[in-house]
């Protein structure tokens, strides 16, 4: 076994068994001084999100009901007919209509909200289940 050695520094104090690195410099912390808090911004974007989820409930709750409605998405999906997929989201009567991206398995809706755009919600559906 090494003997254990003492460090006289300072700046390591501490005896130790095995080389070890101990930082010269002590930690700086920086205070930061941050802006006054103004929720104005944050109120409109929680209002404009609650627009955003009831358009998403509306479209979601159709999908979730109606078996027809949402085999037609996916086979519009599937054959990569954006048309199609687009006209059967919107024939859903949203408030905001997302924008439509897809892939084999499944589906994204990015909702975005109108004006100076502080709120986007994306939501992705899966319809394939990994088979290993």
């Amino acid at each position: 076994m090494y003997p254990t050695r003492f460090n006289p520094s300072p700046i390591c104090p501490y005896p130790y068994t095995y080389p070890i690195y101990c930082h010269p410099y002590p930690p700086i912390h920086i205070l930061r001084s941050f802006p006054p808090v103004n929720p104005d911004q944050f109120i409109q974007s929680a209002k404009e999100m609650e627009v955003l989820m009831n358009s998403a409930s509306k479209l979601l709750d159709k999908m979730a009901k109606s078996r027809e409605y949402s085999y037609n998405i996916m086979t519009a999906a599937q054959e990569s007919n954006q048309t199609k997929v687009n006209q059967l989201i919107e024939s859903a009567d949203l408030n905001n209509h997302p924008k439509v991206t897809y892939t084999p398995d499944g589906l994204t809706l990015n909702f975005q909200s109108a004006g100076d755009q502080s709120a986007h919600l994306s939501l992705k559906l899966k319809w394939t289940t990994m088979q290993m």
